[in-house]
């Protein structure tokens, strides 16, 4: 066991505090949430899955994936859009397919949209 590990429980904490402090809370609200099984409609989904192998940040305290957006195609592929990441109640990160940072969660939100609008009409050529 790592000095700078976080129990499960820790990471629902920062989870909780960086979904509110970011400002993506209220975005990723009107999205279902990623199904673990199943057939699964195409469109935008958020999976709020906390990965427990980066519960152990080694040298440091972990940066922790908080919420994940895919796009689901119409093929059934799963893609990557964004995702909130939090460091130990200090930071937030926002990224997108398209930016490793996003200072904005509105700014954020917009180049989700726009990156599965990409996916779509990508899929429909």
């Amino acid at each position: 066991m790592s000095r700078w590990r976080i129990s499960k429980g820790q990471a629902i904490d920062l989870q909780t505090w960086a979904l509110e402090e970011s400002g993506t809370k209220e975005f990723l609200d009107t999205l279902p949430e990623l199904p673990k099984k199943g057939k699964i409609k195409p469109g935008l989904y958020v999976s709020y899955e906390i990965d427990d192998s980066e519960l152990d940040g080694g040298i440091d305290w972990p940066d922790v994936g908080v919420a994940t957006v895919f796009a689901v195609l119409k093929n059934g592929r799963k893609e990557f859009i964004g995702e909130v990441r939090a460091y130990n109640w200090e930071a937030i990160w926002l990224s997108t397919t398209d930016f490793d940072e996003v200072d904005d969660p509105q700014e954020w939100w917009t180049c989700i949209k726009d990156a599965y609008e990409r996916f779509k009409k990508t899929e429909s050529s």
